[in-house]
């Protein structure tokens, strides 16, 4: 019996306590908060009277209470202007809903200001000492006006297209729609604001209830304003302004000139001025190209190295010129040099890495016949050859690359080379650290002895091991690959879908000084974490 006293008395003591704070936040407003609310109500009720078709225009007259107009009665009439607008309005079907019909332009926004009338009575009814407060209602109550709003909402800002002419109810009213589905979007997060106080802490509960209920009344009002009063005027602009005369031209074309020829003389005058430099400068990047073109002879290639050069300064020269045609006036101007030197930047680090390239390239080839290149060196040393011989009959039974190589290093045998220096250029014309290593088992064995037939099976083992175990580290780092290389595509595939979906935006922004900044910066920061993921992805066998 003892404990049933005690769970009452404990239900009873909670009550009391939560009671309190339950009523305290429906009635936290004052009497005055509550003339405020129902002069917004009353012109919401308004504005959804004006948006009444059936009833005549010259009947849609009302009035504000005098606590609503500053002490005396306000007079409201229908604005002239929204009678044509009202009928065209009415005449856009915009939506149906199965079991109800179709609703027209007019229908939803008569729905919007009900919606905010239906909060704003709902506020007001919280407020009556006679009513209880159910909270759990009246919270129930206020999500439902928020999703009749956000509802209407959303079919008020979709564009509809008929046949080929695009309705966008935005523009409705003479403009003013876009300015009150504004207030209106600022009134559905009040709505959220109002149902989000019910689950705030005590102590806050009723300034937020109160906060929330005086800014959809404080935006109803405005709301009320945007509709009476004037649209904000559009005039077009006066075509004169845009005109150019022959003579603007003409000056626009002699400053341009003039700002070029200046722009040469400077750099000429710079150019005179560190002649000595960039002679010195000249003869050292000569020598480096004699250098270049003697590497790329043992690659088996003639090229001249001012194609190379001057090629890269053309694509990119041709490149500058297209992103600054595109850009137009002086920052195109820029944009061009900008492009143009850096093209001359890397021209000049150009041959070394197109070598580079060609080197790793045919090493790998080699590579990969580097071993039936040694089985047949085996047998040929078993049938009773030497080395040369050896050699020698590699170069006609092998494919190139490799038969290239050791043909070469036959014929400068045979020229007078000594065998182990024309082998050393072997290695200096392939990068193949394998290659390396059977040139050097080959000289040592020439300078002190050995058997080579047991020194080349065991090279054959020793490529056939590490062929498997590259094939199982390219196995194993291929996932990484390949997402690096999609992580690295996926920016430009998404630009392309943006360009699909909206091309005007797209190439407005990219045509402009900082898109042409942004696409370059993206493509340098893509290069950097390329090369990063590379080196990390590298593993020395």
């Amino acid at each position: 019996m003892k404990k049933h006293l005690h769970f009452i008395w404990t239900i009873l003591i909670l009550a009391v306590v939560c009671l309190p704070a339950v009523d305290s936040q429906a009635r936290a407003l004052s009497s005055r908060d509550r003339i405020r609310i129902r002069c917004s109500m009353e012109k919401m009720r308004i504005m959804a009277e004006f948006f009444d078709v059936n009833v005549p225009n010259d009947k849609k007259v009302y009035e504000l209470p005098a606590e609503c107009g500053g002490g005396q009665v306000r007079r409201v009439t229908m604005p002239k202007w929204f009678g044509d607008e009202l009928i065209r309005m009415n005449s856009n079907k915009v939506v149906y809903i199965p079991n109800e019909g179709t609703y027209s332009e007019v229908d939803l926004w008569r729905q919007a200001f009900s919606n905010v009338y239906l909060f704003l009575d709902r506020a007001d009814k919280s407020l009556d000492p006679n009513q209880p407060i159910v909270l759990d209602q009246l919270s129930r109550g206020y999500v439902g006006n928020r999703i009749n709003l956000m509802a209407t909402l959303d079919r008020l800002n979709k564009d509809l297209l008929r046949g080929k002419q695009m309705l966008i109810m935005k523009d409705s009213m003479d403009g003013r729609a876009r300015s009150m589905l504004s207030t209106f979007e600022l009134i559905n997060n009040e709505f959220f604001s109002t149902i989000e106080s019910f689950s705030s802490p005590i102590s806050k509960r009723e300034d937020k209830y109160r906060q929330s209920v005086m800014a959809v009344v404080i935006l109803s009002n405005h709301l009320f304003s945007q509709f009476m009063n004037s649209a904000i005027p559009a005039y077009p602009p006066d075509p004169k302004i845009f005109r150019t005369t022959r003579a603007d031209r003409a000056a626009s074309l002699f400053l341009i000139v003039l700002g070029s020829c200046l722009a040469g003389l400077a750099v000429y005058l710079l150019l005179e001025n560190k002649r000595d430099s960039i002679s010195a400068l000249m003869e050292d990047y000569r020598q480096k190209s004699l250098v270049w073109a003697e590497d790329f002879n043992r690659q088996f290639l003639t090229i001249d190295i001012k194609y190379i050069v001057f090629g890269t300064i053309a694509l990119f020269g041709l490149g500058g010129l297209l992103l600054g045609f595109m850009v137009g006036g002086f920052v195109g101007v820029f944009v061009f040099l900008l492009v143009l030197l850096m093209g001359a930047v890397i021209s000049v680090r150009m041959p070394a890495a197109v070598l580079d390239s060609l080197k790793k390239s045919r090493g790998r080839k080699v590579n990969a016949q580097l071993m039936d290149s040694l089985i047949l060196l085996s047998n040929s040393l078993r049938s009773g050859m030497d080395i040369v011989q050896g050699f020698e009959l590699v170069s006609k039974d092998m494919l190139p690359p490799i038969a290239d190589e050791f043909g070469l290093v036959v014929k400068n045998y045979q020229l007078g080379t000594p065998f182990e220096q024309a082998l050393d250029g072997l290695t200096e014309r392939v990068e193949s650290r394998m290659l390396s290593y059977i040139v050097k088992a080959i000289i040592i064995q020439r300078q002190v002895g050995g058997n080579l037939t047991i020194i080349f099976s065991r090279l054959v083992e020793n490529i056939r091991e590490e062929s498997k175990l590259e094939e199982k580290l390219q196995a194993m780092t291929a996932q990484q690959k390949i997402q690096s290389i999609v992580v690295s595509i996926m920016p430009f595939v998404m630009m392309l879908v943006m360009f699909i979906f909206n091309p005007e935006q797209m190439i407005s922004f990219y045509l402009s000084p900082l898109g042409i900044c942004v696409f370059l910066f993206c493509i340098i920061w893509i290069g950097i974490g390329l090369k990063v993921l590379k080196k990390m992805g590298e593993v020395r066998v």
